[in-house]
């Protein structure tokens, strides 16, 4: 690559922001991803009765998604390495508003479910796309923030898609309309990131001298001549299985919430509308207050610690078994004040462990970031698509009641403690071995 900071204007003393912009454009992106996810999750109250579904239907139909998103993780990682993230994310924009939208014209649940599957292609490469302009375009100093606050946007999607949703349902009278909507919202937005975003920052005219060192300090510069690490190094790793697993665990977690409580609510609490938009919006609205946390904590004691493992599982056991804990209390718990106060408590803690999305920039050479991102992001799309299945199933069983459900979320809860605490944060997830190399490298844990 050119050198182009030469020609860079000098700061005048208070360098540039547009790191700031650019996560800002992400974070409005993956705000529109959970809202167009959300449209199905609110609206299926109303869908379920115009399709005539049952429980176990209603499971598939949530997590339909999730298998086409986890088949594109890896292709649409290696898509981001290959290509950047400003163009692949500018297509996959304005085709997962299309599929959005095309929801909207289903006339019964099989085209519906196959909009779905569009839906999970053109989202895949969203968050590792995030992951990878983590690492391109800011410190690591300040990566946790980063990777809280654009993975932010999906709990506060999911908490504004439940008033949008509800909304639209309210002035339409029907949920297509919410499809529709959506879906071309999230089109405009990606055309106009795709005409604003660039890859890295020297890439970027209005990225002065200033910021682009403050963006590069702490960087090692030998990164980019390093031998990657293959496939068999990474199946080596300890810590890259607990970092499958731990997301794993974590996602289930989410996706289970995510779909089934709106049904919940209604269901087994009585919400009617105006309440079912209140009651996921405290829900997941508190997401965005754990991500928040979690992201200014893991920063702070990563400064403040010589233990990268002190500063990082201190936060990570926090969100684990204050997950558990809340998830027990639900199953305890028969009140709708009680309910609502032990799920919100539950997407608190759970989303405290947004910060996974800072570990690839961390963790992983800076040319296999979008990959391994991906990778990782196949275990959050195995429990997406699981965790709504396996509880529709638990709810037909139980007659409609939700406490084998919520168990099941419970033994996600201790999988996604146990695979953080197997992490080593103190050196590569892998490193890559050489023709001779003892089969137990640096990088194995």
């Amino acid at each position: 690559m050119t050198d182009t900071t030469s020609t860079r204007p000098a700061s005048g003393g208070r360098r540039s922001r547009v790191r700031l912009n650019v996560f800002a454009a992400m974070w409005l992106l993956v705000l529109l991803n959970f809202v167009d996810r959300a449209a199905l999750s609110v609206s299926l109250p109303f869908i379920s009765e115009d399709f005539d579904i049952s429980p176990q239907e209603q499971g598939w139909l949530l997590g339909v998604f999730f298998w086409s998103y986890l088949l594109c993780q890896v292709p649409g990682g290696w898509l981001l390495d290959r290509y950047g993230p400003r163009r692949v994310i500018g297509v996959a924009g304005v085709m997962w508003g299309g599929m959005q939208a095309l929801g909207g014209f289903a006339t019964s649940s099989v085209l519906l479910v196959l909009s779905r599957l569009g839906l999970g292609v053109f989202e895949a490469p969203a968050s590792p796309a995030a992951a990878k302009l983590n690492g391109s375009w800011l410190p690591p100093q300040e990566r946790a923030r980063g990777a809280t606050f654009v993975d932010m946007a999906g709990a506060l999607g999911a908490a504004v898609g439940g008033v949008v949703v509800t909304g639209l349902l309210s002035l339409t009278g029907d949920w297509r309309w919410a499809f529709i909507i959506t879906g071309a919202v999230t089109v405009l937005v990606a055309v106009l990131i795709y005409r604003s975003l660039r890859d890295t920052p020297e890439e970027h005219p209005r990225v002065d001298a200033a910021e682009l060192a403050h963006i590069r300090s702490e960087q090692d510069p030998a990164d980019d001549d390093a031998p990657l690490p293959r496939l068999g190094d990474y199946a080596r790793s300890t810590s890259w299985w607990g970092l499958w697993f731990g997301r794993l665990g974590w996602a289930t977690v989410w996706w289970g919430l995510i779909g089934w409580t709106p049904v919940y609510l209604s269901s087994e609490l009585g919400f009617d509308l105006a309440a079912l938009g209140g009651g996921t919006f405290l829900v997941y609205g508190c997401g965005v207050v754990g991500q928040l946390v979690s992201g200014a904590a893991t920063d702070r004691l990563r400064s403040r610690l010589s233990s990268p493992n002190a500063a990082v599982k201190s936060v990570l056991a926090v969100s684990g078994a204050g997950q558990v804990v809340a998830l027990l209390s639900l199953l305890a718990t028969d009140s709708p004040a009680g309910a609502l106060t032990a799920l919100s408590a539950a997407v608190f803690f759970n989303q405290m462990g947004g910060v996974y999305w800072a570990f690839p920039a961390w963790l992983a050479p800076k040319r296999q970031v979008g990959t391994v991102g991906g990778v990782m992001n196949v275990a959050s799309s195995a429990g997406g698509g699981a965790a709504p299945v396996v509880m529709g199933y638990a709810i037909a069983a139980a007659g409609g009641g939700f406490g084998g459900a919520f168990a099941f979320l419970v033994a996600a809860g201790v999988l996604y403690l146990a695979g953080s605490m197997v992490i080593d944060f103190s050196r590569p997830l892998a490193v890559a071995r050489t023709a001779g190399a003892p089969s137990s490298t640096a990088g194995s844990r």
